[in-house]
């Protein structure tokens, strides 16, 4: 995703102005399709996630407001990619790991707006190093 289709994509979603109960389904979908693109090829599956990551992101910053906390003094980079890293090792989230998702967003970590950006692509960058070596696909439909 270069800068033109970012800003094409920023104006698409300018302009079409979806509704707020459709915005996690258009999230899901840009995962749901960049599903169907991933290959045997580890690199080409690390740019598919930085395509999706640009995506997500231009649908966030066009489409949402975020709702910032009031304590976020706890906020600490590397904890949140630690964070991920845990998570990812099984590649499965269960209901405990959600709780434990929100728990560390809301309470523990919680992320100051102008590290919205970073807590999400860090989720992506996180998650480049998880992609399968070989290409195991079915690994690599679990990491998305």
């Amino acid at each position: 995703l270069d800068s033109e289709e970012a800003e094409t994509l920023h104006d698409e979603f300018e302009e079409a102005n979806p509704p707020p109960d459709k915005l996690v389904w258009l999230r899901a979908t840009a995962f749901r399709i960049g599903c169907e693109y991933l290959t045997d090829d580890i690199d080409t599956n690390k740019q598919l996630l930085r395509t999706i990551n640009g995506i997500v992101h231009s649908l966030e910053k066009t489409c949402m407001i975020p709702h910032p906390k009031e304590d976020t003094d706890a906020f600490d980079e590397s904890t949140v990619n630690e964070f991920y890293t845990s998570l990812y090792s099984d590649l499965a989230i269960d209901q405990e790991e959600n709780q434990e998702l929100l728990t560390f967003f809301q309470i523990t970590c919680p992320p100051p707006i102008e590290k919205f950006i970073f807590t999400r692509a860090g989720a992506f960058r996180v998650a480049v190093d998880f992609l399968s070596a070989d290409g195991d696909k079915a690994s690599n439909l679990q990491l998305l």
